[in-house]
């Protein structure tokens, strides 16, 4: 199983680095997150379906929680409308995936399910020899990443826009 802590990205390392030797925050890590969701049967099935997380409790109409067994979310059928990343709230959620090829059996997931991808796949994050990351959007419009720490060796992984990039 992963760490929740996945090995950072070259230009993070300083910073994990110098955050084991400074003092701890009040915090210890994320509980869960929830996400308030448009069409809550069809987030659940976004994450049950595509990204095989289990599913703790379902509530239909209501609510979910849901696992890949590192993180829970909570789903709530509360939104009135698509999420949007230029309004204050969440910009995207991150996981970690193991590999390359778990991007590509899940790319192949989400074309065959016709779930709406950033940057037309997976891509290099950034400049070359980043992270390999791929950027969906799940049915409610909430923007997710699925990144490895794997690099692109070979230069064979086209470079995308990153994080920070918004259509």
């Amino acid at each position: 199983m992963l760490s929740a802590y996945p090995e950072a990205g070259e230009n993070l390392k300083p910073y994990y680095a110098k955050k084991v030797e400074m003092e701890m925050a009040m915090t210890a890590g994320v509980n869960h997150v929830g996400l308030s969701v448009t069409d809550l049967a069809a987030s659940k099935d976004f994450f049950v379906n595509i990204l095989e997380f289990d599913v703790l409790r379902y509530d239909e109409g209501d609510r979910a929680y849901i696992t890949d067994g590192t993180t829970m979310i909570t789903l709530w059928q509360t939104a009135e409308r698509e999420a949007d990343v230029k309004t204050a709230g969440m910009h995207h959620l991150a996981f970690q995936v193991e590999s390359v090829a778990v991007l590509r059996e899940i790319e192949a997931r989400m074309k065959q399910k016709n779930v709406r991808l950033q940057f037309d796949g997976i891509g290099v994050r950034g400049q070359e020899g980043g992270n390999i990351a791929l950027f969906c959007y799940e049915p409610s419009g909430i923007r997710i990443e699925l990144a490895t720490s794997e690099k692109d060796l070979a230069g064979e992984i086209p470079i995308i826009g990153g994080c920070g990039v918004v259509d």
